[in-house]
């Protein structure tokens, strides 16, 4: 293996410079805030502008209605809530995800089921949803892992023919199309985040979007104590909690929406200038695409680290060494199955006595589980520099694998001299 001290000697590729800062902001966001402050109204239950954003954003990606929301882990909980999905329900859930796509499925009660991924797109394999599917599935929620969309032609065959709802977890996928439509309008759901390294941010904040009118009311009654919209405030008609959006976050997703378009198709343009470049560097593997793809809101930028290219160095030792040259890089999410929370069943009493739970210890994801072995992530900040300055990641992973061959050949070197040396003593 390469020795990662050796590797890591020398000043850096990005010596004193900076990438774009993140979250971006300006006179926008200060106005909108301002007149918020203003106003009194910072309760979205008072105001409009949570609600103008929600339904601002869903017309973006090309639904009907939107809906604004606390976070972004909520709002699944909310869709599956308002497509009826409860008590002892299977919920299909890719292995390689934020915990939160399968935590929302306990939140009301029913079971989330791993499913692996295909190993160049890293969004679910359609294959083995397929053959995940029992009696007790419900629904599927396909992650658009990185901003790169999932096959949805395949997905919505799938849930046509077995009659289950659909839930794009679009929380990296803002902007993303398939097919030349916004993802999340696909399904009965699309649900996204606005935490505070998503592609616009509030800090925190979330929402869903649907062209169902029941199943925009269902969710609108959930994430409102249970109340009928237009009706009294003391009327709960249903189960619900309050995971309204504050008024302050709509206002600045408003004036972040605003800027996504732009900043999106720069970050594209910087992105496929990684791929022509990092596929021709032997060990690296960029997320795929799809010809069905017309839009790729790049959350963040995805490859496939091989180790053997790089002298053995390991993913967690080229991460240190791209960081050390100034490379914005980080791992991948673990594969769900391997979470103590699903391994040790460390959830609580969220299913009701009887029901069969998954041996989640026992799941075994060969995709799912190399990729988060294996994969190194690049933060989407870096995609809105310069391209001279985007072509500094191609130049530190040059660098590195250099260095980490010659450490090989210097380590090989010196053991095939300490051999002959040995030799001669054992002669003598």
């Amino acid at each position: 293996m390469a020795d990662l001290p050796a590797i890591l000697g020398g000043p850096p590729v990005r010596h004193n410079r900076s990438w774009p800062e993140w979250p971006q902001l300006g006179d926008a966001e200060r106005e909108l805030l301002s007149s918020t402050l203003e106003s009194g109204r910072w309760s979205s239950a008072r105001g409009h502008l949570a609600a103008d954003f929600a339904n601002e954003f869903a017309a973006f990606q090309g639904a009907r209605h939107g809906l604004p929301l606390v976070n972004g882990s909520c709002s699944l909980e909310v869709a599956l809530a308002a497509c009826g999905i409860g008590s002892g329900d299977e919920v299909l859930v890719p292995g390689l995800t934020f915990v939160t796509t399968a935590t929302a499925v306990l939140a009301v009660n029913a079971i989330p089921i791993f499913v692996d991924v295909e190993p160049d797109s890293l969004c679910l394999d359609v294959g083995a949803a397929e053959a995940a599917v029992s009696d007790r599935t419900r629904a599927v929620i396909p992650v658009h892992l990185a901003g790169r969309p999932c096959d949805l032609d395949a997905l919505g065959d799938l849930c046509e023919r077995h009659g289950l709802a659909m839930i794009e977890d679009c929380a990296h996928a803002h902007g993303s199309r398939w097919r030349e439509r916004g993802v999340g309008s696909f399904g009965s759901f699309g649900s996204f985040s606005f935490q505070q390294g998503k592609l616009i941010t509030a800090g925190e904040g979330g929402a869903l979007i649907t062209d169902d009118e029941e199943l925009r009311e269902r969710a609108w009654s959930y994430a409102n104590c249970g109340r009928i919209e237009g009706g009294h405030r003391y009327d709960h008609v249903n189960y619900g909690i309050n995971l309204r959006m504050t008024e302050w976050q709509g206002a600045v997703l408003q004036a972040q929406l605003r800027r996504l378009p732009e900043q999106n198709r720069i970050r594209e343009e910087r992105a496929a200038l990684l791929d022509a470049e990092l596929t021709q560097i032997p060990g690296l593997r960029p997320q795929s695409g799809d010809a069905r793809i017309s839009g790729h809101g790049r959350y963040g930028y995805a490859f496939d680290y091989d180790p053997a290219e790089f002298s053995g160095l390991p993913t967690s030792g080229l991460i240190a060494a791209l960081r050390h040259e100034g490379i914005l890089a980080g791992e991948s999410y673990p594969s769900l199955n391997t979470l103590r929370v699903f391994r040790e069943a460390r959830f609580g009493k969220r299913l009701p006595e009887g029901v069969p739970l998954p041996d989640y210890a026992s799941v075994r994801l060969p995709n799912a589980e190399h990729a988060a072995a294996h994969s190194v992530w690049l933060d989407h900040r870096m995609l809105l520099a310069e391209p001279d300055e985007v072509f500094d990641v191609v130049r530190a992973l040059m660098r590195i694998r250099e260095r980490s061959r010659a450490v090989k050949l210097r380590t090989s070197k010196a053991v095939t001299s300490a051999g002959r040396i040995f030799r001669r003593y054992r002669r003598a």
